[in-house]
């Protein structure tokens, strides 16, 4: 069963090109998923993690689908995260549920309260909006948002003994880093010359093993920015230690 699950992954591994930023049909690798989620009656944590939604397995570590497929190819700046969490799981097959398009999944389910106020803050601080020419970096998850992509080491939540995956020793287990080595560094070789932001040491890390081994070059990646959520005590200095160098990178990326 873990074979034939592995071999629809293979099929999987294409992202969803839009441009055009108007509402398409899915592909016909993630239809069957996508006409699943609205189909049902309701949205709630045992009707997403279910055996129709699970594309792989290995031991503790469960992958399962959620319609994170969109990828904004005309992006400028792309931030990184691990792994979609269950919360948003749910938002984004609520949306779907709703009847709504894979480009408004990433719209209704990226950051939100006080981690979008810090992100916000650290790349106005960069003065990225001022590179983006934009008033403030608030901007780009609403009405500049052709600039954004955003996106996830595993697009897929991943889920470790049923809780959501915190990312620890993500290089070390084959299931994870197969996946991204299939999936994400398609998105990453498509976006190279945008601004990568890293959310975390965890991103930083694998982005930084993928820029070795493929030797993508990378022109703008900000290695160091902290993850600017609530629960990361160093965030604010972890900053001010990697601002400097961040800031050196982004002015000589013109």
């Amino acid at each position: 069963m873990g074979k034939i699950i592995a071999k629809y992954l293979d099929k999987l591994d294409d992202p969803i090109f839009d441009s055009s930023f108007e509402i398409y049909k899915p592909r016909n690798k993630t239809l069957p998923y996508i006409n699943q989620i609205k189909s049902l009656k309701t949205v709630n944590k045992s009707s997403v993690i279910h055996k129709n939604f699970l594309v792989n397995k290995d031991k503790n570590i469960e992958i399962y689908y959620a319609p994170f497929d969109y990828l904004n190819s005309d992006a400028k700046i792309m931030i990184v995260g691990i792994t979609p969490g269950l919360q948003q799981m749910l938002q984004s097959f609520q949306v779907i549920n709703d009847g709504k398009s894979l480009k408004e999944v990433k719209d209704l389910s990226s950051f939100k309260g006080s981690m979008r106020t810090s992100l916000v803050k650290y790349l106005d601080e960069l003065k990225v909006n001022k590179k983006l020419k934009i008033k403030s970096c608030e901007s780009l998850f609403h009405k500049d948002s052709k600039h954004l992509h955003t996106t996830s080491l595993v697009k897929y939540p991943v889920f470790e003994k049923g809780k959501n995956y915190s990312g620890s020793n993500i290089l070390k287990k084959k299931i994870l880093i197969e996946f991204i080595e299939k999936n994400f560094l398609q998105e990453l070789k498509t976006l190279k010359k945008s601004i990568i932001i890293p959310l975390g040491n965890t991103v930083s890390s694998t982005i930084e093993y993928l820029n070795n081994k493929y030797d993508l070059k990378l022109t703008c990646f900000l290695k160091g920015f902290p993850h600017p959520s609530g629960a990361n005590a160093r965030k604010n200095i972890q900053f001010k230690e990697n601002r400097s160098s961040m800031m050196k990178l982004l002015k000589s990326n013109n």
